[in-house]
């Protein structure tokens, strides 16, 4: 008996199994979703991005028919939450909603329990909005030129504060030192709040942060915008220039959020995840309270937002090495 012979048993059933697997994964997607999703926000409740999460999370209840049940898991900038994401089973039924500290974690923190691109993947960019550099509305400082000027030729004379070491305003202002000369002190705060009411209070100096987060200190009247990021103007404020029309050219910052799987999810369960968060970003009631919280809806592609994640990993590894800030 030949070895072809003995060995067509065996081939049938590796076809057998292979073909029961691609039902299987095939019958996981067209039932998809047939349970209640897990959306993990890892931040605590509240906050712009909760907010955001919970938003998206009703829309896509409303779109899918099966309950999307936001889950808050704050801790370690974020880390606590997306270590859940990434260590949960790759069937779609847990989900992260992350934002730019998912892409600095990495460049700050000596050990992390997961590999930002192995242990988890990109599924769709959400929503962006501008980021705000703001003085107390006292400051003399009139333009971002000015205050950028004096920073460089004063170093340490100024201060700006932050959420934390390693938050987004944390980096965003390093990134601004990178890219000018601009030497500020760095006065972390317990949270982002606590960094606008120092603001609001004229304790520091500048603080660099996004328009979802700051809106209501912008309409108390009691900070000022000298400039914001972006290719144009925001609509709803015209008449601050943006960070290029003060010329400080490269500074390419947002605040944005995105959706995450756990690595390993089938490519298929996640162009359908995909096309589902679209459809939800462009229902007209999404659109509409995205904007209240000044953010705009950018679903894009897969590919778009898994290269941009990348991007911002190299982009945040190199300003922690230039700010020489040591690994947690």
């Amino acid at each position: 008996m030949s070895i072809q012979t003995l060995l067509r048993p065996l081939q049938a059933l590796v076809a057998v199994a292979l073909i029961a697997s691609a039902t299987g994964a095939l019958a996981q997607v067209s039932n998809y979703p047939s349970k209640p999703v897990r959306l993990v926000v890892p931040f605590a409740a509240g906050g712009p991005n909760d907010v955001m999460a919970r938003v998206l999370a009703q829309r896509l209840t409303a779109e899918t028919g099966q309950p999307v049940v936001v889950d808050n898991k704050a801790g370690a900038g974020g880390v606590i939450g997306t270590d859940t994401v990434a260590k949960a089973a790759p069937d779609g039924y847990t989900l992260g909603f992350v934002s730019a500290p998912f892409t600095m974690a990495p460049a700050l923190q000596a050990r992390m329990p997961y590999d930002t691109t192995k242990h988890l993947i990109g599924v769709s960019k959400v929503a962006e909005s501008p980021m705000l550099m703001m003085v107390p509305s006292n400051s003399h400082f009139k333009t971002a030129a000015e205050l950028v000027e004096f920073a460089a030729k004063n170093p340490g004379k100024l201060s700006y504060g932050s959420g934390g070491i390693g938050s987004t305003p944390h980096l965003s202002t390093e990134l601004l030192g990178s890219i000018t000369g601009a030497k500020l002190l760095h006065v972390p705060y317990k949270g982002g709040g606590e960094s606008i009411k120092a603001l609001m209070g004229g304790e520091i100096d500048l603080l660099i942060d996004s328009v979802t987060s700051t809106a209501s200190a912008l309409a108390s009247g009691r900070v000022r915008a000298l400039a914001v990021s972006g290719p144009a103007r925001s609509p709803r404020m015209s008449s601050v220039p943006t960070f290029g029309e003060a010329g400080i050219q490269k500074f390419a910052m947002t605040h944005w959020v995105g959706i995450v799987a756990p690595g390993g999810t089938p490519p298929a369960l996640i162009a359908t995840l995909h096309a589902q968060i679209a459809k939800a970003l462009s229902a007209p009631e999404l659109v509409q309270k995205y904007a209240e919280l000044g953010a705009t809806p950018v679903a894009g592609s897969q590919e778009d937002f898994q290269k941009f994640v990348g991007e911002e990993l190299k982009k945040w590894k190199q300003v922690v090495k230039d700010a020489n800030i040591q690994s947690q």
